[in-house]
């Protein structure tokens, strides 16, 4: 029997439920990391995809994210309404 794949769901997102401002400001994401950020270290080494939003990976290129996001171990997949030409910055999908 093949075995089946957990699923994670973890989101930032501010108390009304988004990510960035009507402006697309995400500058309530810089905060004070705590020791042991959070337990992301561990977390990133328990995956093997993740799921990205066309905006959320790009503005994660604009704050200066290495193409391809978390290392060449996680398989990265974009999600985008646009079907046609290059909707990422710097983005070799």
């Amino acid at each position: 029997m093949k075995r089946r794949r957990k699923v994670i769901v973890e989101i930032a997102t501010s108390a009304d439920g988004y990510i960035a401002r009507l402006d697309g400001d995400v500058s309530w994401l810089d905060r004070p990391q705590r020791k042991g950020h959070y337990g992301m270290g561990a977390f990133m080494k328990s995956i093997d995809a993740i799921l990205w939003g066309r905006k959320t990976y790009t503005k994660g290129i604009e704050m200066g994210m290495k193409d391809g996001g978390f290392g060449p171990k996680i398989k990265n997949y974009l999600f985008s309404r646009h079907r046609n030409g290059r909707c990422c910055l710097d983005s070799s999908w």
